[in-house]
């Protein structure tokens, strides 16, 4: 019989959390002129380039839409790629499961969106540069490789003989 394994699913959470994290950062990287020209507008200060980089209306209420979509593309295919990472080592369909679920969970709870990962390493990413487009291309090819490489090693069959596992 298949096993879930609870150990499995909260390395993949985890893994996931940074493979999401570092795919919405290159996100900002492909458009982190205008995310600095959002973020100074929106804080009180004018942006002398406000009306170049965005100049109707329809551009403005469309482009944070257009950037936080990549968290579920982000999702997706974090969630096909633990689905076969599961189905390839012969784990229980009901630890993608759990893991979509509690993705689901922090994606409602706006986790992503407020950057909690990129804030506990945000001192790092300052002292690497102070350009905005390079500190998000750094964090989002760091975080999406180690989100990548702890996907891969979740499946290892060290972690798969744990006495953490439930007969179904």
């Amino acid at each position: 019989m298949k096993k879930l394994n609870i150990k499995v699913v909260f390395i993949q959470v985890l893994g996931m959390i940074f493979l999401i994290n570092g795919i919405l950062q290159l996100r900002f990287f492909s458009v982190a002129e205008k995310v600095m020209c959002a973020r100074k507008h929106f804080q009180g200060q004018k942006s002398e380039d406000w009306n170049r980089l965005f100049p109707t209306k329809d551009a403005v209420f469309n482009f944070w839409p257009n950037v936080y979509i990549w968290i579920f593309f982000g999702l997706i295919i974090g969630i096909v790629l633990v689905s076969f990472l599961n189905w390839k080592r012969k784990l229980s369909s009901l630890n993608s499961l759990l893991v979509a679920m509690i993705l689901y969970i922090l994606l409602r709870f706006k986790f992503f969106r407020k950057e909690t990962v990129s804030e506990l390493f945000r001192s790092v990413r300052v002292a690497i540069s102070d350009d905005f487009a390079t500190q998000c291309l750094i964090e989002g090819i760091i975080f999406t490789l180690a989100g990548l490489t702890i996907l891969y090693l979740s499946v290892h069959p060290r972690f798969l003989k744990s006495q953490n596992t439930a007969e179904i």
